[in-house]
Parts: C-alpha cells; structure tokens; sequence
C-alpha cells in the first residue's frame, strides 16, 4: 500500500479468499503387468485402449503363450478395465529380473535388470560394423522388425520397418546413420543407434532381414509386480491393480502398497482391488480374504473372448474380474455404489448358489452374480468396521484430496486469525461442493491455532464429515386388511 499523505481511498486485494481446491479425482487406476513391448519399469500415462495396445502391443493366446505358463496380463487386464469405464490409466510394464551385469543389451529395471532383451541388428560394411541398432524397448515384436539398404549412389538408403511403420533413412556412413536415428525430434520411432567398429563407413547394400535377439521374459513374479508397484508410489493414481496376479503373496504386496502411500508422508490415498485364484472354492476365497479398508477382494473370476486366439472364450481368474470391476469404480464418482451394477464380461467362472453369495458377502468379499447380466452383489471392501463400504472410503479418499488441496496455497502465509478464516474460507468452499453433489449429508469445519501451535507455523483444521451411505437393503412391510 503507497505511503498515506493525500486524503483518498486506498484498497488492498488480498488473494486468499480466491484460493479455491483444483480439479479432484479419485479415479485414475494404476497397474502392473507383463506385455510384448513397452518401455520397462516406466510408468506410462494411458488415455485410451487403443493407445494402451500402441504402446504395449497385443497380448497373446492365454491357452497357448508366448512363454509357457505365463501369458502376458498387462494389455489383457487393461482391455477388462477400458471396456467397463476406464479413462486415465498410469501402467508399469514388469518383466522377470536377474542381475546379469550386461548392461548394453539389458534394460535396467529397480536395481537389478529385466531378463528381457532389445532385438537388435549390426549394419554391416565393408570392413566391418557401421552401426549397430537397437529396438526402442525389448520383447520378441522387436524381431517382427526389418532392415533393408539399397544403394542411392553416393549414399545408400536404409529402411526400418515394423507393422505399419516404415522409416527411410538416405545417409552416407554410419555415423550419420546414428545422428538421423538419434535425433531428438525427427529420430527414429522403432530403434535407438549405437556406434559400430566402422562408424565412417557406408553400410553394406543388403535385402530385406529381420532383427534378431528380442526376448519377452514374461515370468514375472510377485517380487517383480511389487518392483512394478514401487513405481507408482508417487503417482496420482487412486485405484490399484496387479494385472491377472492372484495369490496371498501378491495381496499383501497390495495391501501394504495402497495403505503406505495413503500415509500422510506420502498422501496418495488409494485403493487396491485384487480376486479369487482360477478354480478356488468358496472356503478356499474365504481363507485367502486380506483384511483392509483399502483392499476390495473380486470373486468368481470371469470368462471372455480372447482376441489373439480368433475370440476364443476364455476362464480368467478374478484378477481379471478385479481389472472389470476397477474399470466399473473408475467410471462412477466416488459416492456411487456398486451395488447391484453390471461389468460388461461374457460369463462368470462360476454361478454361485444364493447361500454362497451370502458366504462370500458375510466374508468382506465383493461377489459377482449372473442376474439379468454379470452384477456385483454389494460394493464392499474387506474392512469389517467404518470402510466397509466402497463410497465411504471414496468419498472420505476425495475430501482429503480436496482439503489438501485447498489447504496447499496457505503453506507458507502468515499464521493468524485473517489467513486461518480464508482458509477457512476456500476449505468450506469445496466441502459445501461436497454436500450439494451429495457426496456428504452434512459436516463441521473448525480452523484454529493456539499461540504455541502459531509459533511453531501449525493451523489445526477439524473436520467431522456425515458421508452419504447407498441403499443396500430395502425392508419391507405389508399389513393386510
């Protein structure tokens, strides 16, 4: 404010009571699986599943894999998730792993390196090796790929193809070659470019062959998914999946994912959804239920058409039902319940008897039943207390997103009774959002600050949220007269 010397009107805009909570949502899914390409041990964001098989490429047989016993599960799981609502997708391709000490034809993955490797091809010349090129990132598409060099005197011209892709490339010698692959904007899309023992020599005129060297390495494991996982850590993803893994194992990696990243140090409240091994029996799902607030546990698993076996249809486990299921979650806010929703699946593994319903239900387990379509029996997580149903863990999830962030502009301002009431302000803001979406029936919002806690730069917010809970049960009675 200027000096005040001359008689006037003098006005100060303070910004706080603008402060509003940005865009929230608690319904992007992150995943791990095993794919046929890809980058690995990356987290890449996904919009579309089309854009999902472009990055990952298509999955293979599940009855007839391209490694035995283990058929790719990433695309697989992401196909389920899309096809019931999935929007923004944040994946992790993971690959079996050993510490093999070659980094140059290895993919460094979390410490160790992936088993899988690029495909690749030395370009020859006339006394020795131009270049040699490597695939973008490794599995067997990479040997799909081929190189031809026809002479264009005084150059030759080399050309790159795979699927619909072509790349041409007019070049002198090997190290140009490199430079034009290597490019930052212009390079190639298939393959990267490393210098051979003859870089200042023309490659050789050759026809047409494929590259060779690209492995899968699709024997994932446990260990190998929770590497997966570890990626996500810091991700903005809110609900969890482990693409067609099943087992104790696997469920505790989630569980104990999903609940320390919704700590306070590291404030990515989320969910996991997990399911029921091929063929297991009622007991069997019963014994094998982890017990969270943050964990939903899919069961039976389901069948579908398999598009790399000619639409053959399939028997998934309920890791695959959890990828439908999450899709479903995904679509809806988070004050919609799935109760008595459908998931768009071809048939269930198995047709539960009304009294197993009931069992698996009574159990914490989200059961899934063939009525009037493939419906989910009751929205419920695998928490016996307050969390037991999917929306209040949402919505409780979404107001803590929201009050951090209409709490962050605040970091940093000064600690007394003007700031606390703004922040008061742009918190009630996005809570009374809250009510009128009828996320909430009601709350209570407190900002305070004791001298002592003011030193020490603390605002206190005190928060009592009344959530909206669904309709699960309709009792009703008849008098007859």
């Amino acid at each position: 404010m200027p000096e005040l010397i001359l008689p006037g009107v003098f006005i100060e805009v303070r910004a706080e009571a603008l402060i509003v909570a940005g865009s929230i949502t608690v319904s992007n899914i992150g995943i791990v699986g095993t794919a046929k390409r890809g980058p690995v041990g990356e987290v890449t964001i996904l919009g579309s599943y089309a854009e999902a098989r472009e990055t990952f490429g298509s999955y293979d047989p599940f009855e007839n894999p391209d490694t035995a016993n283990n058929p790719l599960t990433l695309v697989r799981a992401l196909e389920l998730a899309y096809a019931n609502g999935a929007t923004t997708v944040f994946a992790v391709r993971v690959t079996g792993t050993e510490d093999t000490g070659d980094p140059e034809n290895s993919v460094a993955a979390w410490g160790k390196f992936s088993k899988a490797r690029k495909a690749f091809h030395n370009v020859a010349s006339a006394g020795g090796i131009a270049t040699i090129l490597r695939a973008k990132n490794p599995g067997v598409w990479g040997n799909e790929m081929t190189i031809s060099v026809t002479d264009a005197a005084p150059n030759v011209t080399v050309t790159l193809k795979y699927s619909a892709i072509e790349e041409t490339y007019t070049v002198k010698d090997g190290k140009e070659l490199l430079e034009k692959i290597n490019a930052p904007n212009t390079g190639s899309l298939l393959v990267s470019a490393t210098e051979g023992n003859q870089p200042t020599q023309a490659p050789g005129v050759t026809t047409e062959t494929a590259f060779t060297g690209g492995v899968n390495s699709n024997d994932a494991n446990d260990t190998d998914y929770g590497l997966g996982l570890d990626q996500l850590q810091n991700e903005n993803a809110h609900i969890i999946l482990a693409a067609g893994r099943d087992g104790a194992a696997i469920n505790s990696r989630l569980q104990s994912h999903v609940e320390t990243a919704s700590t306070d140090k590291i404030r990515r409240d989320r969910i996991a959804v997990t399911g029921s091994a091929l063929g297991a029996t009622v007991p069997q799902i019963l014994a094998n239920t982890p017990s969270s607030d943050r964990t939903i546990f899919v069961a039976p698993g389901i069948k579908t058409s398999d598009s790399a076996n000619a639409g053959k249809e399939v028997t998934l486990s309920g890791a695959y039902a959890a990828a439908a299921v999450a899709g479903a979650i995904s679509a809806r806010d988070a004050h919609i319940s799935l109760t008595n929703k459908t998931i768009s699946v071809n048939a269930l593994e198995t047709k539960f008897t009304p009294a197993q319903l009931e069992q698996l239900v009574t159990g914490r387990i989200l059961a899934l039943e063939q009525r009037q379509g493939f419906r989910i029996v009751k929205g419920i997580t695998t928490d016996d207390g307050a969390f037991r149903q999917i929306t209040t863990r949402r919505i409780v999830d979404f107001a803590k997103f929201g009050v951090r962030s209409a709490s962050s502009p605040y970091i940093g301002l000064l600690n007394n009774d003007r700031v606390r009431k703004a922040l008061k302000g742009s918190i009630n803001g996005f809570l009374a959002g809250m009510v009128d979406d009828e996320m909430l029936i009601s709350y209570e919002l407190d900002v305070t600050a004791t001298r002592e806690e003011e030193i020490r730069g603390i605002a206190k917010v005190i928060l009592t949220l009344r959530p909206t809970f669904s309709i699960d049960f309709i009792k009703v009675t008849m008098f007859l007269g």
